[in-house]
């Protein structure tokens, strides 16, 4: 018995031992096993104090940057105060309001100052209105010419000249001859008109009423205005327009100029166009003035497309006094048929032309057509003078009739890229 129970407690003794070696590879990947979870809690838990402890840094610094700037700003930027008025009761005795919701002592200035230009600026204007009139179909009451876009539009006419037996007044649209022309003054008084002449180059045309149709009163009234000058304006200069800027007649709106001299090419000449920062309205037409109350501009139909869309623009008088002289003495000036633009010493020596006129359009069945004149022509000379821009190229055609034979010399290219000169009769219409 005794050997028998012993060695079944040697084997089992010896089966224990027989996996000892098991449990001890078992135990100590146990032991790594739980050792690398509690590495990677502590490593996680050293990231986030790093990274907590760096973006507490960070948002410091932003957040202290951002309200030194804030400051800065605040000091640096006026107090502004609302004009719109609260009514407060008297019971609640609410104190008044800090410095930081007032206008400073010099904005004030500055604003007082502008409301003071702007008033001075539309009385100028308001003052021109004794040299203003309506220009009316006294038939029809309405306006007189019926070509236009914007029939219900005030027309409105300006004294130019003022003789023994009659006034003479340039209005701001060429058009047909109406069969009954009058104007018709701000207090309603109605003066027969007789067309003279007019250019629908420059949308202007010249009408008389005789001086014995009008009433002494209104006589003693009247003001004929001076020109000025449109040479060399510059951008930013301050104007106001009168007549009908905005359709209705002795309205007037203030602005400046935003771009100068625009050239504008029309039959046989070249105008200059200003462009303003005046909002358009459809029929405006009108008088340009400049501080001085001095006409320098006319609001006409054909400059419309030339300054844009959203901005008047206007004729400047420096480029077509000439004209309206011309319509005042009932000048005919003879027809070419060109269109172009002037070439001048800087443009001659870069495009390796001659000074001139760079003919940009040749109107059909016209004097210049006939004769056999040709786009990119360059007119030089007529007879033995020297042509060195379209206002000289006009006033050489003033000098001669309808029907008169010009020698006309162009520079011109040939197909070998050779320019050579050549000599053009042309008849004028």
């Amino acid at each position: 018995m005794y050997i028998i129970k012993k060695k079944e407690t040697n084997a089992k003794k010896h089966e224990e031992e027989k996996y000892n070696f098991i449990k001890e590879q078992i135990r100590p990947q146990r032991k790594r096993r739980v050792i690398r979870f509690f590495g990677k809690i502590l490593e996680s838990v050293v990231f986030a104090v790093i990274f907590g402890g760096v973006a507490g840094i960070v948002f410091w610094n932003v957040n202290n940057k951002l309200g030194s700037s804030a400051s800065s700003a605040d000091r640096n930027i006026p107090p502004v105060k609302s004009y719109i008025s609260t009514a407060v009761p008297e019971s609640t005795n609410v104190p008044e309001t800090g410095s930081s919701n007032e206008v400073s002592k010099g904005d004030m200035a500055v604003i007082e100052e502008h409301n003071r230009v702007a008033k001075k600026l539309s009385s100028i204007g308001d003052a021109f209105s004794e040299s203003l009139v309506r220009v009316i179909n006294k038939n029809k009451k309405s306006a007189w010419y019926q070509y236009s876009s914007s029939s219900n539009a005030d027309i409105s006419g300006m004294f130019i000249k003022e003789t023994s037996r009659y006034y003479y007044i340039l209005a701001s649209e060429s058009a047909l001859v109406p069969e009954a022309v009058a104007i018709e003054f701000d207090d309603g008084e109605t003066v027969d008109a007789e067309y003279l002449s007019g250019d629908s180059n420059i949308g202007l045309s010249v009408i008389i009423i005789a001086k014995k149709d009008v009433s002494g009163q209104r006589r003693r009234k009247i003001v004929i205005p001076q020109f000025g000058s449109t040479m060399s304006i510059p951008t930013g200069s301050n104007i106001i327009v009168t007549g009908a800027p905005n359709g209705i007649i002795y309205s007037v709106m203030t602005g400046n100029i935003i771009k100068p001299d625009i050239d504008m090419p029309v039959t046989d000449n070249l105008v200059s166009v200003f462009a303003t920062n005046i909002l358009y309205t459809e029929g405006c037409n009108g008088v340009v003035l400049n501080t001085k109350g001095r006409v320098i501009g006319f609001i006409t139909s054909p400059c419309e497309g030339v300054t844009g869309r959203n901005g008047i623009g206007f004729i400047g008088i420096s480029s077509i006094l000439d004209i309206i002289n011309s319509m005042v003495l009932e000048e005919e000036i003879p027809y070419f048929g060109i269109e172009g633009h002037d070439v001048d010493a800087k443009t001659a020596l870069a495009h390796k032309l001659e000074e001139g006129i760079y003919i940009t359009s040749v109107y059909p069945d016209s004097p210049a057509y006939l004769g056999g004149m040709r786009v990119a022509d360059v007119i030089t000379q007529v007879g033995s003078e020297e042509v060195s821009s379209l206002s000289v190229f006009h006033n050489i055609l003033k000098k001669h009739n309808k029907g008169d034979t010009i020698t006309v010399t162009v520079l011109r290219k040939s197909s070998d890229k050779n320019n050579h000169h050549k000599k053009i009769e042309v008849v004028l219409g």
